[in-house]
């Protein structure tokens, strides 16, 4: 977009000096010939019968005129330019955007601060612990998987439908699971650290989950000989083995968590010492993206500075070439109402263009040329 931007005032300043260009030497040519005709009117005047104290600025007002009309033309036009070219707005721009964005860096700031104050670096210690042991949860996943599979392998067998079969398969495994993670924390909780007592808070957890699995299979088998009486001797009716199945399943899976798992709290503050890093991270990109900006603000108003200063320079330029081509149509002006009067006329001049030809009112000469590098 800068670089864009940067083409469009270019071709700005270059449409804008070729209609200058040629509309000045247009009405050069026009008032040379113009003022080459007023000084033949002029010399039919009696110069010798004028008063000493007439001058030839008395007679020249039109030249004058003609000239600071291209000079009133240049400033329209480039006044028009340089609407669109600001330079005061541009620092005030830039100055407000550096505002802005210290704010926001102070804001960000206010942000980062507390939280590399609260920071604790010393939960690094625990990752290997943790990353260990989400890998080890695929193990569980993968137990749940086989249990879902036998249990509805099992419950096929028992009879049934099949989606009854695959929804109390699925109820099973997530309990397997939910169970496997719900008893060792019990267990390391209430166990204080004694073998024989966190022996028995096992075998106590370990009750009901045999009496759910037990139920289990009891309630499917007799449902489904309470439908079909006669089936009596063709379904497998021990719900034993079901039972033992899922609770070696259990078993396995509670001693991988009770084994494995970081305590909650180790996980808790490993957690959190990933939270802050992921969050200060994503501050100090947020702070750095600001600084870029801010280093960028310097560069974009010095290039916009920079079209301006084209812009003044040019009105500087094109007032000198007005100036001079207007010095150049009064000396034509001159030597012709020198020659029509055979130099009659020369009391009117004093010999110094700079104080026989008025000034003209400028616009562009208090226009440092050097471009400013601060």
């Amino acid at each position: 977009m800068k670089t864009k931007n940067k083409k469009t005032d270019d071709v700005l300043i270059r449409i804008v000096d070729t209609e200058l260009s040629k509309h000045i030497k247009d009405m050069d040519i026009v008032h040379i010939k113009t003022h080459q005709q007023t000084a033949q009117k002029l010399s039919t005047m009696d110069f010798k019968a004028m008063p000493k104290i007439t001058k030839i600025s008395d007679f020249i007002g039109s030249l004058v005129a003609n000239y600071q009309q291209l000079i009133d033309f240049t400033d329209a036009k480039l006044g028009g330019a340089l609407q669109k070219i600001k330079g005061q707005a541009y620092i005030t721009d830039t100055e407000e955007a550096s505002i802005d964005i210290d704010r926001k860096i102070n804001d960000v700031d206010k942000k980062i601060t507390p939280l590399k104050g609260k920071f604790n670096d010393a939960a690094k210690k625990y990752e290997p612990m943790v990353k260990k042991y989400r890998y080890i949860l695929w193990i569980l996943y993968f137990i749940a998987t086989i249990e879902l599979i036998a249990n509805f392998e099992i419950f096929t067998t028992l009879g049934g439908g099949i989606i009854s079969s695959i929804a109390i398969a699925i109820l099973v495994a997530i309990t397997i699971f939910w169970y496997a993670h719900f008893v060792p924390e019990k267990i390391t909780k209430y166990g204080n650290d004694n073998p024989k007592r966190q022996l028995a808070l096992f075998f106590a957890f370990l009750i009901p989950i045999v009496i759910v699995f037990y139920a289990f299979a009891s309630m499917r088998i007799h449902y489904l000989l309470a439908m079909n009486p006669d089936m009596k001797g063709v379904f497998n009716v021990n719900p034993l083995t079901y039972t033992l199945i899922n609770s070696f399943a259990y078993v396995i899976s509670c001693w991988i968590v009770l084994e494995f798992k970081p305590k909650r709290e180790i996980i808790n503050q490993y957690k959190k010492y990933q939270k802050d890093i992921k969050d200060i991270a994503q501050l100090e990109q947020e702070k750095e993206v600001l600084f870029q900006e801010k280093n960028a603000l310097a560069p974009e108003l010095r290039d916009k500075l920079a079209e301006r200063y084209n812009i003044l320079l040019l009105g500087k330029q094109t007032e000198n070439e007005i100036v001079t081509r207007m010095k150049s149509c009064f000396e034509q002006f001159k030597m012709e109402l020198y020659l029509k009067t055979n130099g009659t006329c020369s009391k009117l001049f004093t010999g110094d263009i700079e104080k026989d030809l008025p000034k003209l009112k400028l616009n562009y000469q208090d226009f440092d040329t050097n471009f400013p590098t601060t």
